[in-house]
């Protein structure tokens, strides 16, 4: 079946922003079929805020959108709603992840933090994250954080994160975060709308890392990084500033969390199938394809 779905430019409907298609939605697609050919359709539906975050739209039709409380599908809201979806697993396996603060980019309103980006090479999907993390109890981040984890051979047994931290193991290398205490001044998102840098100017702010812990675990054995397996601190020393010549208002350095004092309901556990499901197919050792 094709449609066509015009943009307008003007609200009387009069006047195409853009020329115009034919489209086909791949949903209607069964709706052709016939007889047996029916029987060999499936899908598979998952919550829009674990999988689906557009990124198609000019700001200004974005700030347009999000005030008739439609999605606003730009950079800002991408990359938050990127870094949402790995937390919102994160506390469903257990972890305790706070929720960071509203704030406001080129009049898009999104939650900033905490920023937690898992490099395929740590964990491809939501059942191999129980195996990163056998102690989610023990990992506490903090709304204002962010975390960068890469490697497959890393666990993270016991983490409390304040600030960022970047923690790598090399292919071939394997490493155990246990007991390691992060605080520090973290990384800032600037609000910048004129930057030369389009990307930046696109998603309305600017990444200021003015601090970050870094550790990589090396194929020889050898750890760099103010981390020792052996002696495991208890709170790694205070992250060498990166060089910026950006001076950052001491109001705007620390974005307290906002925290709830009514305690949420633990979240359901997004490892695992609804009930109504049924899986014909496994992978990842227990992820499912429905």
């Amino acid at each position: 079946p094709e449609f066509v779905n015009p943009k307008y430019a003007d609200a009387e409907k009069t006047i195409f922003k853009k020329p115009t298609r034919l489209e086909c939605m791949m949903q209607d697609f069964p709706t052709v079929l016939q007889g047996a050919e029916t029987e060999k359709v499936g899908f598979t539906s998952l919550a829009s805020e674990l999988c689906f975050s557009p990124v198609k739209n000019a700001t200004a039709d974005g700030v347009a959108l999000q005030a008739k409380g439609t999605h606003p599908g730009v950079a800002a809201s991408g990359e938050a709603d990127q870094s949402s979806s790995v937390a919102r697993i994160l506390r469903s396996i257990g972890c305790q992840v706070e929720e960071g603060s509203k704030v406001t980019f080129n009049g898009i309103t999104v939650t900033s933090g905490p920023d937690c980006v898992l490099k395929p090479s740590f964990a491809a999907c939501a059942t191999e994250f129980k195996k990163k993390f056998p102690n989610p109890s023990a990992v506490k981040i903090s709304g204002r954080s962010s975390l960068v984890l890469s490697g497959q051979g890393l666990t993270i047994e016991s983490l409390d994160l304040d600030g960022a931290v970047v923690i790598e193991c090399e292919e071939g290398a394997s490493g155990v975060i246990r007991n390691l205490s992060v605080k520090n001044k973290g990384w800032w998102k600037q609000p910048d709308a004129s930057s030369d840098v389009e990307v930046i100017r696109m998603r309305g702010y600017d990444m200021r890392r003015l601090e970050t812990d870094k550790i990589v675990f090396k194929k020889d054995g050898s750890i760099d990084g103010n981390y020792s397996m052996e002696t495991t601190p208890k709170e790694s020393a205070r992250a060498v500033p990166e060089v910026s010549a950006h001076v950052v208002p001491k109001e705007a350095a620390v974005v307290e969390p906002v925290i709830s004092k009514s305690a949420p309901a633990p979240p359901a556990d997004l490892t695992k199938s609804a009930p109504e499901e049924k899986g014909d197919e496994q992978f990842c050792n227990g992820c499912t394809i429905l």
